[in-house]
């Protein structure tokens, strides 16, 4: 936790698979934030990005208010998190199933790969 370090060198590995991949992306905007600065515009133009690439969610309007209060654009902040907070619960709940899926296939690879060595 709070470790920009690690989380930069396991971006850079990231990036050297698949730069343009929408988990890049995501991990590249965080870190971004994290490190702050001149990384917030870039980190808001990121999630501009995503926005304009997928449904709007949570996760991106959350994602670009963050970056406004860094850039001292609270209007903009605010009315971002008031979409948020109007967002229908089908659009959190399909995230959380598409987690609990994630996480089961992750454990079904642990136990192959135990089961393996």
């Amino acid at each position: 936790m709070h470790r920009s370090d690690y989380a930069e060198k396991q971006l850079r590995i990231m990036q050297q698979i698949d730069e343009d991949h929408t988990l890049t992306q995501l991990a590249s905007a965080w870190l971004n934030l994290a490190v702050g600065g001149s990384k917030i515009q870039e980190s808001y133009l990121i999630f501009q990005d995503l926005s304009e690439k997928y449904p709007m969610t949570g996760l991106i309007l959350n994602g670009k208010a963050v970056c406004c209060i860094h850039m001292g654009n609270s209007d903009e902040a605010e009315t971002l998190l008031l979409e948020a907070l109007n967002k229908p619960a089908e659009a959190f709940t399909s995230r959380s199933y598409a987690c609990k899926r994630a996480s089961s296939a992750e454990n079904s690879f642990e136990r192959a790969v135990q089961s393996v060595a």
